[in-house]
């Protein structure tokens, strides 16, 4: 069976609200028959996780835009879906940290530049004083 066809079955257009204006999938433009064209998303769901799917860019364009799912990627396996969604909370959470960090330093350095504002002024005015003394 072709990779075409088995999105197809995995996917069916409901109502056969859509339609695709190419034959080749990879640059296939799927179009709702009202004449929106699908946008290509990455679902990012536990079940789901980097699946990509035809979904419309503003479903209240579009009454009949309810319910329809185009597959992109075929199913992932079950391991990949109990390993992806977890690394990618990890990910989160450590770019969660980083940014976090990236603050606190932010913040360290505009105090450090203070203090060495605060020294360079008492070194002139120490200095000053030596002359004018």
């Amino acid at each position: 069976m072709s990779r075409q066809s088995t999105r197809s079955n995995q996917f069916p257009a409901q109502n056969g609200s859509g339609s695709r204006s190419s034959s080749s999938y990879g640059n296939a433009a799927v179009r709702c028959h009202c004449g929106i064209q699908l946008e290509l998303v990455t679902s990012w769901t536990d079940d789901n996780p980097g699946r990509r799917f035809q979904a419309f860019p503003n479903y209240k364009l579009c009454h009949h835009a309810v319910g329809f799912l185009d597959g992109f990627d075929e199913e992932m396996c079950s391991r990949s879906k109990e390993v992806i969604p977890g690394l990618l909370r990890k990910t989160n959470k450590l770019e969660l940290l980083l940014a976090a960090e990236q603050e606190k330093n932010k913040f360290v350095q505009v105090v450090l530049e203070r203090q060495a504002n605060v020294l360079i002024w008492r070194s002139i005015v120490l200095s000053w004083r030596s002359i004018v003394l």
